[in-house]
């Protein structure tokens, strides 16, 4: 017992414990995403769960409300950030998702509906602008690009979740499950330490250095902790010499360069088409008489997704961001390509498909293992990278920002696309 306690000493536990549990949030966050999928064909039903049948419209805005609601909650991030600090931002955005899946589960209109969706994408957008943040800053350096990767990798499951078990649930059961889960996240996550440096940008010293005893190895002596202390104070001071706001940020060459970077790897993460696969997947593998159901499509698509963003996590710093990245964009254009020529001669030319049923099916699965290696990966690791330390802060919200924007409107206007130029995927290949 006495070696066991040594080892758990040493291997700073907390640390792991702390980073898991944040990481949780990614799983609300994705479950958001995701419920569309298998909730949307139920909703559209003549008998749907709510007493009324959803039009193409109220489909389109129940669909991507939580997209609009995101963009805003990135945007305001960094006032609940500045005020209570990155364990209480996570923990105050979570517990109104609960809230928000209860209120789903009974809702018996469409503006519900609508208005909840979006009140728990503000709160999606708190969490994947905070997440990320709060692990940085509990993490140690030579362990934080692995921690880092559990974001990701935890925010998965929750498609997987949604997918995998929403099609062979009942509506109700579907947002009871997902109500669980931020209850089950702050259920642990208020027990863990707060950041030392927003602790110490507060002016609570002695509560930093306690966050800080807990974070680290037992076997950690005062003075380690305060030069450790000291470390942080200096990165703060830092941070104070070389604040910078939008304009200043946009006044220099490089920095415009690296937004523009970060946004072009946003775009192509919108445009790729995954928020609408996730959203409307049933609907789509159903509209292609594929040999393989809706519901079993869905799964495949979920676990497909899970052994790619593990993958990524060991390659990234050995094969290289670029190369991944080019991979990832090839493959999807690919198989979103496969997909429109299948549509096409299948609703525009009329040809029996019937010897290749399996196509759709097998594209979009697919395309959900190279989405993660580069497409889904590279925005969220490129923004720590590319933006320099000064204005880290006031950068982190844009991309983010701009990416739920534009995931908004490519989930609006999908029954309005289908309708104008058909089922084809040409549009989000190229």
């Amino acid at each position: 017992m006495r070696r066991l306690t040594e080892l758990f000493g040493k291997c700073r536990y907390m640390q792991y414990l702390a980073v898991t549990s944040a990481a949780m949030a990614g799983i609300c966050s994705y479950m958001i995403g995701s419920w569309g999928s298998p909730s949307i064909p139920k909703l559209t039903s003549s008998d749907s769960p709510i007493g009324v049948t959803l039009s193409s419209e109220e489909v389109s805005w129940v669909a991507s409300s939580p997209l609009l609601g995101f963009a805003l909650g990135a945007l305001t991030s960094s006032i609940p950030l500045k005020i209570i600090g990155p364990k209480w931002s996570l923990l105050s955005a979570s517990l109104p998702i609960a809230g928000c899946w209860l209120g789903i589960a009974f809702s018996k209109s469409a503006v519900v509906l609508i208005v909840l969706r979006f009140l728990s994408g503000v709160c999606d957008g708190i969490i994947v602008t905070v997440g990320p943040l709060y692990i940085g800053e509990v993490a140690d350096k030579d362990i934080r690009g692995k921690l880092i990767t559990f974001f990701p990798i935890f925010s998965g499951l929750g498609n997987l979740i949604v997918l995998a078990v929403g099609p062979f649930v009942e509506y109700k059961t579907l947002n009871f499950i997902c109500a669980t889960v931020p209850i089950l996240f702050a259920t642990i996550f208020v027990f863990l330490p707060d950041s030392p440096y927003f602790l110490l940008r507060s002016g609570r010293g002695a509560e930093s250095k306690r966050s800080l005893r807990r974070l680290l190895s037992n076997d950690v002596d005062d003075t380690t902790i305060d030069e450790r202390l000291k470390e942080i104070e200096a990165t703060i001071r830092s941070e104070g010499t070389h604040k910078f706001n939008v304009i200043h940020m946009f006044s220099k060459k490089h920095f415009r360069f690296a937004i523009f970077i970060s946004l072009n790897t946003r775009l192509i993460l919108a445009f790729g088409g995954m928020t609408v696969l996730k959203s409307y997947l049933q609907t789509i593998i159903g509209g292609t008489a594929s040999s393989i159901s809706p519901e079993i499509s869905s799964l495949i698509f979920a676990i497909a997704q899970q052994p790619p963003v593990i993958l990524t996590a060991f390659l990234v710093d050995r094969v290289g961001r670029k190369i991944l990245l080019t991979i990832s964009t090839l493959g999807c254009a690919l198989m979103l390509g496969l997909e429109g020529i299948y549509f096409y001669l299948q609703r525009v030319a009329e040809i029996d498909l019937s010897a290749v049923s399996w196509l759709p099916t097998a594209c979009l699965v697919i395309y959900s293992f190279m989405q993660p290696i580069g497409i889904g990966a590279m925005p969220s690791i490129i923004v720590g990278e590319i933006f320099a330390d000064e204005i880290k802060s006031a950068a982190a919200g844009i991309p983010t920002t701009f990416s739920g924007s534009c995931h908004f409107l490519l989930a609006i206007f999908f029954f309005a696309n289908i309708r104008g130029v058909g089922d084809a995927c040409y549009v989000l290949g190229i």
